[in-house]
Parts: C-alpha cells; sequence; structure tokens
C-alpha cells in the first residue's frame, strides 16, 4: 500500500517538474509577444491572488486546485489559449507548492518565465484580457 502512494508520489512530482517547461515552451513558440506578456503578468497576478486567499494548509490547497480547475476548464471551453496557458501554470504551481521542495524545477521555471517578464509587470497598464474573479 505505501509502496504505491510513494510511486504516485514521484510520478506527480516527475510530471508537474516536466510539464512546466514544456507548457512554457510551447507558449513560446505559439504565442505573439504581447500574449506572452499578458500571459505572465496575468500567472504573477493569478498566484498573489490564491496565496492570499487560500490557506496554506491542505484544505486550502485544495479549495485553490478546485477553483482553477474550473477556470481551467472555461478557458478551454471558451478556446482561450491566453488564460488556459495562464491557469495552467497557475496550476502546476500550486500543485508544485504542495509537493514541496521536490517540485522546486517546475516552480522555478515559472518564476523564472514571470521574471524574465518582470519589466512588463510593473506597467500600470491593464491587462487587454480580464481574469475570472
Amino acid at each position: 500500500m505505501f509502496g504505491f502512494s510513494a510511486w504516485r508520489r514521484n510520478s506527480n512530482i516527475q510530471r508537474l517538474n516536466k510539464d512546466a517547461p514544456i507548457i512554457i515552451e510551447y507558449a513560446r513558440q505559439t504565442t505573439r509577444p504581447d500574449n506572452m506578456r499578458e500571459i505572465a503578468r496575468l500567472t504573477a497576478q493569478h498566484l498573489e491572488r490564491a496565496h492570499k486567499i487560500f490557506e496554506p494548509t491542505s484544505i486550502g490547497l485544495k479549495r485553490a486546485i478546485d477553483e482553477y480547475q474550473r477556470l481551467h476548464k472555461e478557458a478551454r471551453r471558451q478556446r482561450d489559449n491566453v488564460t488556459l496557458s495562464v491557469f495552467t501554470l497557475v496550476l502546476i504551481y500550486i500543485r508544485a507548492e504542495g509537493m514541496g521542495e521536490d517540485c522546486r524545477p517546475a516552480m522555478d521555471a515559472i518564476d523564472a518565465f514571470i521574471g524574465e517578464w518582470g519589466h512588463a509587470l510593473s506597467d500600470n497598464t491593464e491587462p487587454k484580457i480580464k481574469p475570472w474573479e
């Protein structure tokens, strides 16, 4: 029984660490630079929102994941690739935080992506795409 849960945890860690750079690279290859700015900006905005609203407990983590899965599903239904990328990155980050330091590569990849667009995040202009709140 314990062997299966350890295997599942390791599998989830590997998946998260692999998925974060893949999603970022896919966005780079398929998205215009002005939309990349919006992806980074909204990702930072939603991560800040998630940390502010949801408690850093297992219940808070589950609530955050449920909320962003719902938003992700809505973005996919509307075929909105920008917000779909945003919510995918937010979900990866939140799940990686729940896994702990083993998922540091996934969190670092997303932090580096946001940092790469840090100059654009300090603008006081409104995003073109309004996030669901």
